[in-house]
């Protein structure tokens, strides 16, 4: 039996070997589709982000913030100005974001947990799932690390970067 979208007929899964074409299954839909359908009834891409119900942050082939739903406005403590437009490593307050080379460009950026997945998904186009992550906070008394959970997921031309879980805390 063979899983299709039943708007393009493309391939979603195969579940069991050697049925008929009567036997296709046409109940789902694939990503291209879904982003299609979205964008035409007209629902704004942060509403779709914040009925997500976790912690969302779209992320471009550069390294730079596009937007971030509430709940990951709520967790950086961040408004949205203050995210859009900003690299990564800004927008976490990273110490070595601070460094003269800036945001992606230090040698710690090559060790980054966060950057290493959101940009091997921009390559590869696989997500990560729950990839343990310690981001390095910088707060006024020093630096912090947080423990993070991390996933990622390419959709057309940038990434989100959903966090499952921060500082113990679990979305």
């Amino acid at each position: 039996m063979k899983q299709v979208c039943a708007w393009c007929g493309k391939s979603l899964a195969e579940t069991e070997p050697g049925l008929e074409a009567q036997d296709v299954i046409t109940h789902g839909i694939c990503k291209d589709c879904a982003y299609h359908l979205a964008a035409q009834i007209g629902m704004p891409l942060l509403e779709y982000l914040d009925g997500l119900g976790v912690p969302v942050v779209v992320v471009d082939a550069e390294g730079t913030v596009k937007t971030a739903n509430e709940q990951a406005r709520t967790l950086l403590q961040k408004d949205l100005s203050e995210i859009a437009g900003y690299k990564g490593g800004d927008v976490f307050e990273c110490p070595y974001a601070k460094l003269p080379e800036g945001c992606g460009h230090t040698i710690h950026c090559s060790g980054c947990t966060i950057r290493k997945a959101v940009m091997n998904t921009f390559q590869t186009g696989q997500s990560c799932h729950r990839v343990p992550a310690d981001l390095n906070h910088e707060t006024p008394d020093g630096i912090e690390e947080v423990p993070l959970l991390i996933s990622t997921e390419k959709v057309r031309d940038v990434v989100l970067l959903r966090i499952d879980a921060a500082g113990g805390r679990v979305f």
